[in-house]
C-alpha cells in the first residue's frame, strides 16, 4: 500500500532548526511588508477613483499619485518574489508596460493649448457634445445637418470651464460636496451658497474673457444684446433618461459689456441647491457634467413655446403637442403663464385635432435695454390663437424631422419673431411614460427599512430586493434588482453591469468590491447594519445611496423603466483601464495568473492572493525543522501543539522556557481564536457512537492514508504567532485544520483563511460534517468553497471587531466539529447540528434550553 506521506518524509531536506526559524521569520516579514504596501496602494487607488469624479485625469493633478502607485506596486512584486522564492519578472514587465501607457496618456492630456475655448454654432454637431455640451451640440446638429432655422451663436466650451473653475477649484468643490447630505436642506443650502460664491469670485483667465467678449461683438456688435444659456454635458440628446431641465440659469437681454458676468452666473447655477441635489441623488459625477455656455442673439418673439413630438402619456400616438403664448414662453413649463395647446396630427397634411385657447392677458418681452418686461396683451389678441394654421404646419414639419433625425421623441423650444420667422432654440429627448419621478428625496410617507453605513457610490435606485448570503449565489441575481449582501466581495463583477443598486452589511470602501462599484457607477452602500434581516426576498425597495437609506417600495422609477437595466459602462481612459479597473475577480479561475493581469489593480490582487496562499501553505518540512526549536503548548485541549514566535507573539518571563501556556501567547488573532476554543461550554470530546457499524467505519478509515495530510494525523501541530498574525497547522485525531489569520486595527490588512478536511468516518458522513462547517461559516459572513469533505473558507478585510469575533466563532467551531462526522447520519441530522450551534448549544445537548450566547455580528 502506498502512503504519500512516507515518500514526502524521505525527500525532506535536513535543515538546521535555527535556519528554518529564520526563514519562517523572513517569510513573515516579507508577507507583512507586502500587506502594508498593498494597503497603501488600495488607499491611493480609492482616493484616485473618488477624485476622478471631480477632476480630469491630467498629469498636474494625478500624475504624482499615479507614479507613487507604480513605485509601490513594484515593491509589492519584489516582496512577493522574496516571499515565494520565485522569479516575478513577468509582473514587473506588465507594470512597466502599464506605466508607459499611462505616462503617454497624461503627457497628451497636458497639452491643453490645442483645445479651443470657444466655437461657432455653424462648426458644431453631436460629435462635439463633450466639448460644447448637449444643448449646443444638438442645436449645431439641427442647424448644420438638418438645415433647419437655428440662430447664429457661439459656445464657450467645457475646456474653458475646466481652465477657469474646474481645475483650479476642484479640491474645494470636492471637499464641499463630500460633506453634504442631499436630505439635509440647511447643509445643501450652505454648500450651494459657498460654491456659487466661490465661482463668482474666482479670477477668470484672460483667454476665456477674450473669447467671450470678442465673439459677442462679432455676433451682435458692441451695443447688441445676448441670450446666455447653459449647455452642460448630459443636457441634451446624449443625456438619456437624465434631465437637467430647469436646474440651470438662462439670462436674456444681456449687454455685451456684461457678457463675462453673465457667463459666471450661468456657471454658478451649476452649483444651485437643485442641481447639486440632482447630481447627488442620481450619481452623476462632477467630472461627467462640465458646463459649456451658449451665447445667442436676442430674438424679439411674436410667439414662442414648447413642442412635444409625441403625446408624453401615449408614446405610440401620432400626435404632436404644441403649447404657445405671446412673447417669451419662459414661464410656460412652470405653469405661471397661460398658454394655448394645439394637438396636431403628423403627416403630409397636418391637421389640428384639438385646440385649447388660454386667456393670455400679459406677455414677457425683451426690454429695450437689459432685462425683461411684462406688458399687457391687446384685448383682441388675449383670447386669439397665438399660432396660425400655417405656423402650426411648419412647426409640425420641423418637429417630425428632428424626431426622425435623433431617433426619439423630442421636447423642442421654439420662437417666431416679429417678421414671422420660426427659430428652433433647443431640442432634447422627451421624458416619456407614466408616473412621477422624485428627485429630492422620498415621499413623506415612505417607510424607512434601514439606514447608516458608508456610501460607496451615490445615487438613487428602486427595484426588487435580491438577498445574497454567499457569493456562490450571485448567479441567481436577476437583472434590475437591488442586491443586498452579507459581505461585498469582488465576485460581484458577475452582476455589476446588471443590478440597479447594492447594499452590503460588511464591506471595505477601499477594497476591490468598492472599486468595481465606483467604476461601474452603481449606487451602493457598505456597512449598513442588519439590513439583510429587515428585507424580504423580492420585496420592492428604494435605495438612496447618497443618504445611506433604504426605503420600502418603489420611489424613484417610472413605470416604463421598471424592466430596464441601467447602462453600466466603465470609464475608458488609460488610468481606469491600466490602473484602477479590476479584471481578475476569481482567484480560482484559469486566468488568475501573471499573464491575466491587465491592470495595476490586477497585479495587486494577484500578489495579495499568492502571498496569503504562500503563508497559508507553509511547507511541512520547514515547520518540522523549525519546530525542533519551538515551545510546547500546555493545554487540556487534545492538541499536540508546538509554538514558534515570529516576533511579538509571546510574552515570557523566561525566554528559555520550553513550555508556554495560552495566556503567554499575546498574538491578537490567536487570543481571539482561543477565547472561542476554550469556552467552558465548548467541548473537544465526543462519546463514541454505540453502533458497531459506526465504530468499524472509524477504525477502517483510520487505517487508510490521509489524502490531504502531508504527515500522519494525530502528530505534532504547529502554531506560528506574531503580534497581529497566526498560522495554526493542526493535524488532529482524524482530520486536518489550518487557520491563517491577520488581525490589526486596519481593516484592509485583516483576513482569516481556513481549511478543514478529513475525518474518521465514511466519506458520506465526512461530507455532511463539511456541510455543517460550511453552513456555520457562511452564516457568519465567510466565503466558502466546499468539495466533498474539504472546506476552504475566507473572511477578508473586515473591521477588527468583526474579524476578532469571527475568529472566536471559528475557535468554537474547531472544538465542536471534532469527531462530529461520526454523528452525521443524514442531512436532517446535519441541519440539526447547525441549528444547535447557531443557538449556542456547543455541547449539542438535546435538553438545551438556555438562550443563545452568540451576539449578532455587527452588520449581519
Amino acid at each position: 500500500m502506498w502512503f504519500p506521506f512516507r515518500r514526502a518524509v524521505q525527500c525532506r531536506p535536513r535543515v538546521d532548526p535555527g535556519t528554518a526559524t529564520e526563514r519562517l521569520r523572513a517569510k513573515y516579514e516579507c508577507f507583512r511588508e507586502l500587506l502594508g504596501l498593498n494597503t497603501e496602494c488600495l488607499e491611493i487607488m480609492a482616493e484616485l477613483q473618488q477624485d476622478l469624479r471631480y477632476v480630469l485625469p491630467r498629469r498636474d493633478v494625478v500624475g504624482g499619485r499615479v507614479g507613487q502607485l507604480f513605485d509601490k506596486a513594484r515593491q509589492v512584486v519584489d516582496a512577493l518574489e522574496r516571499l515565494m522564492g520565485m522569479d516575478q519578472s513577468q509582473l514587473r514587465a506588465i507594470l512597466d508596460h502599464q506605466h508607459d501607457v499611462v505616462a503617454r496618456f497624461l503627457a497628451a492630456e497636458q497639452e491643453v493649448v490645442k483645445r479651443r475655448l470657444s466655437a461657432w454654432l455653424f462648426e458644431l454637431s453631436m460629435a462635439n457634445v463633450a466639448e460644447v455640451g448637449g444643448k449646443a451640440a444638438a442645436l449645431g446638429e439641427v442647424k448644420n445637418r438638418l438645415r433647419l432655422p437655428v440662430p447664429d451663436g457661439y459656445v464657450i466650451t467645457t475646456e474653458a470651464y475646466w481652465q477657469a473653475f474646474g481645475l483650479p477649484l476642484w479640491q474645494e468643490i470636492r471637499d464641499a460636496i463630500e460633506r453634504v447630505s442631499p436630505d439635509e436642506p440647511e447643509q445643501l443650502y450652505e454648500c450651494a451658497r459657498k460654491l456659487q460664491e466661490m465661482i463668482l469670485q474666482a479670477p477668470l483667465p484672460r483667454a476665456v474673457e477674450v473669447a467671450i467678449v470678442d465673439r459677442a461683438k462679432r455676433l451682435v456688435g458692441s451695443e447688441g444684446l445676448l441670450a446666455v444659456r447653459s449647455s452642460a454635458v448630459g443636457e441634451g440628446p446624449e443625456g438619456g433618461p437624465r434631465s437637467y431641465a430647469g436646474q440651470f440659469l438662462s439670462l436674456l437681454n444681456v449687454p455685451v459689456g456684461e457678457a463675462t458676468s453673465a457667463y459666471r452666473r450661468v456657471i454658478a447655477s451649476r452649483f444651485s441647491e437643485r442641481a447639486l441635489a440632482y447630481r447627488l441623488f442620481t450619481g452623476i459625477a462632477e467630472v461627467e457634467s462640465p458646463m459649456a455656455v451658449l451665447f445667442l442673439p436676442v430674438i424679439r418673439p411674436k410667439a414662442s413655446g414648447i413642442m412635444y413630438t409625441r403625446d408624453p402619456s401615449a408614446p405610440r400616438s401620432q400626435h404632436l403637442w404644441i403649447t404657445s403664448t405671446w412673447g417669451l414662453g419662459l414661464e410656460i413649463a412652470s405653469g405661471r403663464m397661460p398658454a394655448d395647446l394645439f394637438i396636431v396630427s403628423r403627416g403630409r397634411r397636418v391637421k389640428v385635432e384639438e385646440c385649447q385657447l388660454a386667456e393670455k392677458t400679459h406677455q414677457l418681452l425683451p426690454a429695450d435695454g437689459p432685462g425683461l418686461q411684462r406688458l399687457p396683451v391687446a384685448p383682441d389678441e388675449a383670447r386669439a390663437a397665438s399660432l396660425s394654421p400655417e405656423q402650426l404646419a411648419e412647426l409640425a414639419r420641423c418637429g417630425a424631422l428632428i424626431e426622425e433625425h435623433f431617433g426619439a421623441p423630442q421636447d423642442i423650444e421654439w420662437a417666431i419673431d416679429e417678421s414671422g420667422q420660426l427659430w428652433i432654440l433647443q431640442t432634447r429627448p422627451l421624458a416619456m411614460g407614466k408616473g412621477k419621478r422624485t428627485l429630492f428625496g422620498p415621499r413623506a410617507k415612505a417607510v424607512l427599512l434601514a439606514s447608516g453605513g458608508r456610501t460607496v457610490f451615490p445615487g438613487q435606485a428602486s427595484g426588487p430586493a435580491c438577498l445574497i448570503e454567499h457569493a456562490a449565489e450571485l448567479r441567481r441575481v436577476p437583472a434590475g434588482s437591488i442586491l443586498i449582501m452579507r459581505r461585498a466581495s469582488p465576485e460581484i463583477s458577475q452582476v455589476v453591469t446588471r443590478i440597479r443598486g447594492l447594499v452590503a452589511e460588511v464591506g471595505n470602501i477601499a477594497g476591490h468590491a468598492a472599486a468595481l462599484l465606483r467604476e461601474f457607477r452603481v449606487p451602493s452602500v457598505f456597512q449598513m447594519a442588519g439590513v439583510i434581516d429587515k428585507v424580504k426576498e423580492g420585496q420592492w425597495v428604494s435605495l438612496d445611496a447618497s443618504g445611506a437609506r433604504l426605503y420600502e417600495g418603489q420611489l424613484w422609477e417610472r413605470e416604463a423603466e421598471i424592466a430596464e437595466v441601467p447602462e453600466r459602462k466603465a470609464p475608458q481612459d488609460p488610468i481606469h483601464q491600466q490602473v484602477l479597473t479590476l479584471y481578475l475577480t476569481d482567484p480560482a479561475g484559469h486566468g488568475f495568473r501573471p499573464a491575466g493581469c491587465r491592470s495595476l489593480h490586477d497585479v495587486l490582487r494577484y500578489a495579495h492572493e499568492k502571498a496569503v496562499e504562500a503563508m497559508f501553505t507553509v511547507s511541512d518540512w520547514m515547520l518540522e525543522a523549525a519546530g525542533q526549536g519551538a515551545k510546547e503548548l500546555q493545554t487540556e485541549a487534545p492538541l499536540n501543539l508546538v509554538v514558534l514566535d515570529l516576533g511579538g507573539g509571546l510574552q515570557l518571563a523566561d525566554p528559555s522556557a520550553r513550555k508556554v501556556t495560552p495566556e503567554q501567547i499575546v498574538s491578537r488573532p490567536f487570543r481571539a481564536l482561543w477565547r472561542g476554543a476554550s469556552r467552558p461550554d465548548v467541548s473537544w470530546k465526543r462519546e463514541m457512537p454505540a453502533s458497531l457499524g459506526d465504530l468499524a467505519s472509524v477504525v477502517a478509515s483510520s487505517l487508510r492514508p490521509q489524502e490531504y495530510a502531508g504527515r500522519p494525523l494525530g502528530g505534532k501541530s504547529y502554531l506560528l504567532v506574531a503580534r497581529d498574525y497566526m498560522n495554526l497547522n493542526a493535524r488532529l485525531a482524524y482530520h486536518f485544520s489550518l487557520v491563517d489569520a491577520c488581525l490589526t486595527d486596519e481593516a484592509s490588512l485583516n483576513y482569516i483563511a481556513f481549511r478543514f478536511v478529513g475525518g474518521g468516518s465514511t466519506a458520506y458522513r465526512r461530507s455532511l460534517r463539511a456541510q455543517f462547517v460550511e453552513r456555520v461559516l457562511i452564516h457568519y459572513g465567510f466565503l466558502c468553497d466546499r468539495r466533498g469533505d474539504l472546506v476552504n473558507a475566507w473572511l477578508r478585510k473586515a473591521p477588527p471587531e468583526q474579524t476578532e469575533y469571527c475568529l472566536d466563532i471559528l475557535g468554537r467551531l474547531l472544538a465542536c466539529s471534532s469527531q462530529l462526522d461520526m454523528y452525521m447520519a443524514s442531512p436532517e441530522v446535519m441541519r440539526w447540528y447547525v441549528e444547535q450551534f447557531l443557538r449556542g448549544n456547543y455541547r449539542f445537548d438535546p435538553n438545551f434550553t438556555g438562550s443563545p450566547d452568540v451576539r449578532p455580528l455587527e452588520g449581519t
